[in-house]
């Protein structure tokens, strides 16, 4: 007999549109294909607390795979907030922590790959020398590593794959090979190896995939345009060879990591085969009307969505200016200006650039000389691995805290539409998992270790203010929670330099607390963030400066030789246009004109992106 639903999964299902239930009730193998603010999250959140309460045994779970720690400990928040009895039956992490923790080393005593003792896990910088040191190898003498790296990715994901190799310098191809010989012999890992090892062990061991099927009878993938040719694979593998049912959501349109490897084409083959059902979510609950066919058009690809009843239709708001960047700066700050005067709040605008260079140059000189308050999201200049990571969410928290306790019921109800810091409970166990992979003791007293998050992140008689020291914060945080001993102990490389880096940057920046935390909107500022960060998150309103050709779409540096974007480069760099676009609920403001004074001080005159003209001449062939 099938078990009852609970009422609040119930109440769930009614309120989803008919898409959303489709998806979340459908019995078997599905791609969801999920646009911009669709509520593809809601779906997946349903569809895992649906096959827990009464698809499953209480003896069997299932997995959930994202891109980012952030994605897992939203889902699984909100599935406990829907009552589901999750235990350790729902497992929600990153696709490198479940290749390592729930195949490699849960099975590695049946395989031919023993990770039961954490091995030297390789981070960029690592990475980086390994590679440098097979080009030495092979006296490749003008490729240097630290460019080459996503290059060399994208031939080891190849060879895994079986793909084409015709398209890649052969003799990167053998220092790609020699690379992972070279992990082997070392015994050390990188994040990559992660996924190709536990892709080989799903392949070649039948009772790693019965265990697999007995333990995940269904597998849930968040972001799938993003994951790469290994990861479609790897779930190939699952559905064809270990018979497990796959949730497969994704955007084509919403790939825009290329440079790691990701690539479309893989969520369109998924799509494509029989024993999955293509469902698509239609209906958009964030942007306007005029908004969604304007972010179409600047794609070229008419999908036909629609915004939900009763929403306002949104505005496209060109800006031409006569003058080079400083005068699209200074239009961003007159746009500023007016939103707040009409009785828009700093932290509901963002203003949004394509990368690094003259564009970001002249925002933050503007910014700064008319005291524009603001928060730039400068993810890159902090150093990598999960240690910096777990910091930098324990800032969110410690930033979600302090508003929880000054601002106003009608002001939290508004913060909360556009910030998620995740709970201590989740920042408790990937503390655990830390202290694991270190071989730090876990203390003896079940809750010691929550109460020392709560008491270093959020002080009971003085919560931290977001503009307080970076530095004092992290030194707190340090000593309470045991961060540098985990550090020093730690088997990934990047996390054993992850404090002292950290602190070096607060203290050399002079940052404040904001700049650490992720994942949260900072009150009475505006975000400055880059197309491909602003992903997955809404403002009220987005102001893209710089819409000039020569800088979107932009030239590609090729081995220190400048060449226009090959085809696949380009429609790549379309579609951060698209994402930017997307990321508004009422306002996107566009600002072009003649040209822009290049780095150099050179006068690059060829007029506006041809990605704005592209989009307004598709919108007046449809009116």
């Amino acid at each position: 007999m099938t078990p009852l639903l609970s009422k609040a999964l119930l109440e769930e299902l009614d309120e989803l549109n008919d898409e959303q239930r489709k998806a979340a009730l459908h019995h078997g193998n599905v791609v969801l294909t999920a646009g911009p603010g669709s509520g593809k999250t809601r779906t997946v959140v349903a569809r895992a607390t649906y096959l827990l309460e009464s698809q499953i045994s209480r003896f069997r779970g299932i997995a959930c795979i994202t891109y980012t720690n952030a994605a897992a400990d939203e889902i699984r928040r909100r599935v406990a907030r829907l009552g589901a009895q999750t235990g350790r039956r729902l497992v929600c992490s990153t696709l490198h922590s479940f290749c390592l923790n729930e195949i490699l080393r849960r099975y590695s005593a049946l395989t031919e790959f023993p990770v039961l003792e954490p091995p030297e896990v390789l981070g960029e910088r690592s990475q980086a020398d390994l590679l440098q040191w097979c080009f030495d190898e092979l006296e490749i003498a003008d490729l240097q590593a630290s460019f080459r790296l996503p290059v060399s990715t994208k031939i080891r994901r190849a060879i895994a794959c079986g793909e084409d190799l015709g398209q890649f310098d052969t003799r990167e191809v053998a220092a790609a090979e020699l690379y992972d010989e070279q992990l082997s012999v070392r015994n050390e890992i990188d994040y990559e190896s992660m996924v190709i090892r536990a892709l080989d062990t799903v392949r070649n061991d039948q009772h790693v995939r019965d265990l697999l099927h007995a333990r995940f009878p269904h597998v849930l993938v968040d972001e799938y345009q993003d994951l790469g040719g290994v990861l479609h694979d790897l779930v190939v593998a699952l559905v064809d060879q270990a018979g497990i049912c796959v949730f497969a959501v994704g955007d084509a349109d919403q790939s825009v990591f290329g440079f790691t490897g990701a690539d479309p084409r893989y969520l369109n083959i998924l799509q494509r085969r029989d024993d999955f059902a293509d469902l698509p979510l239609s209906i958009n609950y964030r942007s306007g009307q005029h908004i969604i066919a304007a972010a179409e058009a600047a794609l070229g690809i008419p999908h036909g969505r629609v915004a939900r009843d009763n929403a306002s239709p949104g505005q496209i708001i060109p800006v031409s200016v006569d003058g080079g960047l400083d005068t699209h700066a200074a239009a961003a700050v007159e746009i500023i200006n007016e939103s707040v005067a009409q009785g828009i709040r700093l932290e509901r605008m963002a203003v949004l650039y394509p990368s690094r260079g003259p564009v970001l140059d002249s925002i933050l000189s503007e910014f700064s000389a008319q005291a524009i308050p603001f928060i730039h999201e400068r993810d890159e200049k902090l150093p990598p691995g999960t240690l910096s990571e777990f910091v930098q969410r324990c800032a969110s928290r410690s930033l979600a805290d302090y508003y929880l306790r000054t601002l106003s019921a009608d002001e939290l109800e508004k913060l909360d539409h556009f910030t998620s810091a995740p709970s201590v409970m989740n920042l408790k166990r990937t503390l655990d998992r830390l202290r694991d992979e270190s071989g730090l003791e876990r203390p003896r007293l079940r809750f010691e270790l929550v109460r020392r998050l709560q008491a270093a992140l959020a002080p009971h008689e003085s919560p931290y203010r977001p503009e307080v020291s970076a530095t004092e914060w992290l030194e707190n945080v340090v000593v309470s929670l045991d961060l540098s001993e985990i550090a020093a102990q730690h088997p990934l490389r990047d996390n054993r330099s992850a404090i002292a880096d950290l602190l070096a940057i607060a203290q050399a920046d002079e940052l404040e607390l904001h700049d650490l935390a992720r994942f949260i909107g900072v009150v009475g500022k505006v975000t400055l963030t880059t197309y491909h960060g602003a992903k997955g998150r809404e403002f009220h309103t987005v102001i893209l400066p710089g819409l000039l050709s020569g800088i979107l779409p932009r030239r590609v540096n090729d081995r220190g030789v400048w060449r226009d974007p090959d085809p696949i480069e380009l429609a790549e760099q379309r579609r951060t246009f698209y994402v930017a676009m997307t990321r508004a609920e009422e306002r996107v403001h566009l600002i072009v004109g003649p040209g822009y004074f290049t780095r150099n001080g050179y006068w690059w005159e060829q007029g506006p992106s041809e990605f704005v003209i592209d989009m307004f001449e598709i919108l007046e062939e449809q009116q």
